[in-house]
């Protein structure tokens, strides 16, 4: 950074966040994506492997309500993250240990899934708090996207990585083992994170925030345009999750896609989507975030039918691209107007409530979207699942109108990759330290 390349202070803690990032998005590269995965090399059943991927953040986003008050009490956010990764880097311990033996009971999986997001989330919130405090405003906005572009190479290269290890091992007597080098190589890039994480100084003060009710969305949703805004993106979720967990079993097990194949589309997926991100950024600047926000949601709303029908793999590879994109748009959009609406001494509050939320909508439309599917599916039966999740999505699109806020100028967004999803390139987490909150006011 131009006025930091001194010894510094600020460019050690500069320097020790970008190595947190770095380390912790190797590990979003080569973990959790393949816990699905690894519940069906275990012999789970197609229902169960789609639970995995949905259920545990519910888990991750209920601790997450209390974690700034706890954080509070360990007066430290170095401490409270640096405790947090440890967790998570330790909640794969498990995962290599059956994979060696051979055998992992399903509840086991849930249960160290749940402390992967109980650890992830419940750092999130504190850390954001953490970066706006010690990193000067005018900085943010250029340090996170050189931030964001190096994570993003790092979870490229964890899906090299994670390919590397599973291709050669698939259908072999040594599946197993390669989950568990995949699983040992995530949890050693998390550890990894924790001395960068120990070089950032503390703030010397925690902000005051005023605290917001979950019940606020609901007492206030015709008085609110984040409160309507947060229907239409739980309804969407809902939808979505009705048949996006059930992807993964159904490329495994009915197209049987290879390992090397399975992370390609991810790829493909989240690559795509970072890469329109700039340009999508353009767009809301001209057309503005709601029309933005249409695209996505229709986008959203068609990219899972079109795989009852395709089994080609330049199609695959195509369908992936599109969805990519228009995952990123509806996340965009739904960032730019969701922070909008949001006062900025609510905004920890606010968050907070909304992920709780937004898990819970995951959860129950995977549970929905698993209750249809049974637990011997064929292809009618994923051709159920996908059209009825299409259906519900087409439903949702009844709230578009109802979203009536505008914001007054696009900001960029910079975001942190929580988790990789097929069909939609990630799960975002906005870096609000990186706002540049000049930018709001114009």
């Amino acid at each position: 950074m131009r006025g930091f390349r001194k010894d510094t202070p600020l460019r050690r803690d500069l320097v020790a966040c970008t190595g947190d990032g770095m380390t912790y998005s190797f590990m979003v590269g080569t973990g959790e994506t393949y816990f699905a995965a690894f519940a069906l090399a275990l012999g789970s059943s197609d229902k169960v492997s789609g639970l995995i991927a949905a259920v545990p953040p519910l888990v991750g986003a209920t601790a997450q309500l209390f974690a700034p008050a706890l954080a509070a009490r360990v007066k430290s956010p170095s401490r409270w993250i640096r405790g947090c990764a440890l967790l998570q880097a330790l909640s794969f311990v498990p995962m290599i240990v059956g994979a060696i033996v051979g055998w992992l009971p399903m509840w086991v999986l849930f249960l160290v899934a749940g402390v992967y997001w109980t650890s992830a989330l419940g750092a999130g919130g504190v850390w954001n708090t953490w970066i706006g405090l010690c990193f000067p405003a005018k900085i943010r906005p250029r340090y996170f996207g050189i931030r964001s572009r190096l994570c993003q190479g790092c979870i490229l290269a964890g899906l090299f990585a994670a390919a590397a290890l599973l291709q050669p091992t698939h259908g072999t007597s040594w599946e197993l083992w390669g989950f568990a080098g995949l699983f040992t190589i995530a949890g050693l890039a998390r550890a990894s994170s924790i001395p960068y994480l120990r070089r950032q100084r503390d703030p010397s003060e925690w902000p005051e925030h005023t605290h917001v009710s979950l019940l606020h969305f609901v007492r206030n949703f015709w008085h609110r345009a984040d409160a309507r805004l947060v229907t239409l993106m739980l309804v969407m979720q809902v939808a979505v999750q009705m048949g996006q967990p059930f992807l993964n079993p159904f490329l495994i097990k009915q197209l049987k896609v290879s390992p090397l194949l399975y992370l390609g589309l991810i790829a493909a997926s989240f690559a795509a989507k970072s890469a329109a991100l700039p340009f999508l950024g353009m767009l809301a600047k001209r057309r503005g975030a709601r029309d933005l926000l249409s695209l996505g949601a229709v986008g959203t709303t068609f990219m899972i039918l079109p795989w009852i029908y395709v089994d080609w793999v330049p199609g695959m590879f195509a369908i992936q691209a599109v969805s990519g994109v228009a995952q990123g748009a509806w996340e965009l959009a739904t960032f730019l107007l969701f922070l909008e609406t949001i006062p900025s001494e609510e905004r920890t509050s606010v968050m907070s409530g909304f992920y709780f939320l937004n898990s819970f909508a995951m959860a129950v439309g995977a549970m929905v979207g698993g209750a249809m599917l049974g637990n011997l599916p064929d292809g009618d039966a994923y051709a159920l699942v996908f059209g009825i999740s299409t259906a519900v999505r087409v439903a949702a699109l009844l709230f578009l109108p109802f979203v009536h806020v505008e914001v007054l100028r696009a900001i960029p967004i910079i975001s942190s990759t929580l988790a990789l999803r097929i069909n939609a390139g990630s799960i975002e987490s906005p870096i609000a330290g990186s706002l540049d909150e000049r930018g709001r006011r114009g």
